[in-house]
């Protein structure tokens, strides 16, 4: 039993050791293959890239699979960096052509650049702008079961700058945050959340990222009795109409509920709906102060009767 463990250990051995000498020859051969390599454009203070470039280059190179290999996988700092900074820039539109992008390229060690796809790169220039914008969290708070949002979501800073073109950064008005579901969430939170990256090339961010907190309480009802509707845009007095008075249950945060007041509830009837009403209902419209909800509002609805002069009979408002 050991003999044969033993024989196929060593047969693992040999087929390891053969693929490892199959990997350092086969790494140690020269090869011709295309990378890509990331773009990053400086432009001189005044000027401004208006037009959408690309983000990546494929730039053919030539080498040992070695060097290859490691620029495929582990390395990081490979770039094509077009200095135009320092250039005099009079015309809006500029060509980069091939000799200058393979120049450009950066950290990419022993390896020789052949080739560049596309070999050419058109940038659109125009004069630079700064501005301040405010930053919007496009995010969905989901609350832990029995909790409301009572505050927020807010960001942390309010704005931030903005720099580029100034054709398209002076058009906008607000920068938002990355789509984000913040789950399970109660009492106090606070999330890092990246800002998006819409315009990369062409608009330059003073951060890029912000926080956003917000406020959760627990849930909390209250219920106010008979409260009474007032009548707007008219009178009504030719149409009975009941019930007059409504109980109002209020849904918020523990600490909102707790300083509600009966004065802070206003229930509404509009006469020209009273007039208008094909179904002998109307609907009451509740406004309340502060930062509750109205928990029964589709039940708040009064009868309509138009009053007749013959008092045995009833007509709806509909007829």
């Amino acid at each position: 039993m050991k003999k044969k463990f033993r024989v196929k250990k060593s047969l693992v051995g040999a087929i390891l050791l053969a693929i490892t000498l199959w990997v350092y020859t086969t790494l140690n051969n020269e090869y011709v293959t295309f990378v890509k390599v990331p773009l990053k454009v400086i432009m001189p203070n005044n000027r401004a890239i208006e037009n959408p470039i690309p983000q990546n280059l494929d730039i053919e190179v030539k080498g040992k699979g070695w060097d290859i290999f490691n620029l495929l996988f582990f390395n990081t700092s490979k770039e094509i960096s077009l200095d135009l900074s320092k250039q005099r820039i009079e015309k809006n539109d500029i060509e980069v052509g091939r000799q200058q992008i393979l120049k450009s390229v950066r950290y990419i060690g022993n390896l020789e650049t052949i080739d560049a796809l596309p070999d050419n790169v058109e940038i659109r220039t125009g004069i630079s702008g700064e501005y301040f914008v405010e930053v919007e969290p496009d995010v969905k708070i989901v609350p832990t079961q029995g909790f409301t949002l009572v505050e927020g979501p807010k960001v942390e800073p309010e704005r931030i700058r903005i720099k580029g073109n100034n054709k398209v950064v002076s058009k906008i008005k607000a920068w938002k945050t990355e789509y984000t579901v913040i789950s399970n969430v109660a009492n106090k939170f606070r999330t890092k959340i990246s800002l998006q990256d819409t315009l990369e090339s062409i608009v330059a961010k003073s951060r890029q990222s912000v926080y956003v907190y917000g406020k959760l309480e627990q849930i909390a009802e209250r219920t106010f009795n008979d409260v009474p509707y007032t009548l707007i845009n008219g009178k009504a007095e030719s149409y009975d109409i009941m019930p007059k008075r409504f109980d109002v249950t209020v849904k918020g945060g523990i600490t909102a509920i707790s300083e509600i007041e009966l004065s802070d509830i206003e229930l509404i009837l509009d006469a020209n709906n009273v007039y208008s009403t094909k179904t002998s209902t109307v609907l009451i419209r509740p406004k309340v102060k502060g930062k509750v909800k109205v928990s029964n509002p589709t039940q708040m609805y009064v009868y309509v009767f138009k009053k007749m002069n013959n008092k045995n009979m009833i007509e709806f408002a509909n007829r």
